[in-house]
């Protein structure tokens, strides 16, 4: 790599920085006239970034005040020994009970490698896209964890771009392999259709996250393949998408009279959503268990302590942190990321909430 001309004179002088304003990678890079990307592998020393252009990248970085961290961690390795994670909220206000056992496990499993853990709250007004750019662009943190995630995802794409470590709870459909940790969705969603068929209901429901999301689109073509294979047809009115929250499944519940009154079950795939379903049920005169069957799935045991218990899909959250941990260490470590993913089956826990009562 070579450096424009322009470079030579900025090398012999002190450049200039706006005082009181945070000097990330943005700010070393516009000031050399290159990209991010080259500036964050310049830092690390990187192999495809030649000895000048590291040297001056560096100098330029000291003389403008930037630091990885706080704590003003070494330039020439480049490491902050942190990692971040990207924690989305689907609606201002609302619950969000699951999210704690998912970042201690994660906390726990880096914690013990040597690294602390940064929680990066994503906020319904926030561009996804421009969170993850600004973590990026601090140099705060080694690698990065990101949850929910879209088939296409810009975020991926970015940070397979700038080539930071990263790990995804949740798959894409990008053709480039990245680290993954996964629950398989598409079984779920073919378990939990049988189930209902199985238990007597026609025509189940299913109550599905946000369709941007890659996971609710794998419970859908589960729920459809076990339909298809019984020769039976889902009408799209049967699928509902909504928020992952207990407002949005009471909203979900309050409607099903008018939108389904021959109802009498659904998959709730949220245990957040199905907590605001039961009792979305009970303001229209409706009961699980007595009129309405109802399954759901997560990754905490709430399904264990609603009224009535719900047969549930379950993973541990807070073993899926220690597991999105171990691969982000390794993708850290420069392993490849074709061996770096892994698909987990949740286990079926039977509270018999798929029969009615009589």
């Amino acid at each position: 790599m070579k450096l424009p001309k322009s470079h030579g004179p900025l090398a012999a002088r002190r450049p200039r920085r706006d005082p009181g304003k945070r000097v990330t990678l943005r700010t070393v890079a516009n000031a050399l006239d290159l990209s991010v990307t080259t500036v964050s592998r310049a830092l690390k020393e990187g192999p495809e970034v030649n000895g000048e252009t590291i040297e001056l990248v560096k100098k330029v970085a000291r003389e403008l005040g930037y630091r990885p961290n706080l704590g003003g961690l070494n330039l020439r390795t480049g490491k902050t020994n942190a990692i971040g994670i990207i924690l989305p909220f689907e609606r201002q206000g609302d619950m969000n009970i699951v999210v704690s056992s998912l970042v201690e496990g994660v906390s726990s499993g880096m914690k013990a490698l040597g690294y602390r853990t940064t929680v990066v709250p994503q906020l319904q007004a926030d561009d996804p896209l421009q969170t993850v750019r600004d973590l990026v662009e601090e140099g705060s943190v080694d690698g990065v964890i990101l949850t929910h995630t879209r088939p296409q995802d810009d975020r991926v794409k970015y940070l397979l771009e700038v080539d930071i470590p990263f790990v995804t709870f949740g798959r894409t459909e990008l053709v480039s392999a990245h680290p993954s940790v996964d629950i398989d969705h598409e079984l779920v969603g073919e378990a939990a259709a049988r189930m209902l068929l199985d238990a007597g209901h026609p025509a189940p429901l299913l109550i599905a996250p946000s369709s941007q999301f890659t996971y609710s689109l794998q419970f859908v073509k589960g729920w459809t393949k076990a339909f298809t294979a019984r020769n039976l047809s889902v009408p799209d009115k049967l699928i509902h998408f909504t928020p992952t929250t207990p407002n949005s499944g009471q909203e979900v519940a309050t409607n099903i009279a008018a939108w389904h009154p021959e109802a009498t079950a659904a998959f709730v795939a949220s245990e957040e959503a199905a907590l605001g379903f039961l009792a979305g049920l009970r303001l229209v005169g409706r009961q699980a268990g007595r009129d309405f069957a109802i399954v759901t799935y997560g990754g905490t045991k709430l399904h264990d302590f609603f009224n009535p218990p719900l047969s549930a899909f379950y993973y541990s959250n807070y073993l899926i942190g220690e597991r999105l941990a171990a691969l982000l260490q390794r993708s850290i470590a420069g392993e490849d990321p074709a061996t770096l993913r892994e698909l987990v089956v949740a286990e079926l826990v039977d509270h018999k909430s798929q029969f009615l009562a009589g």
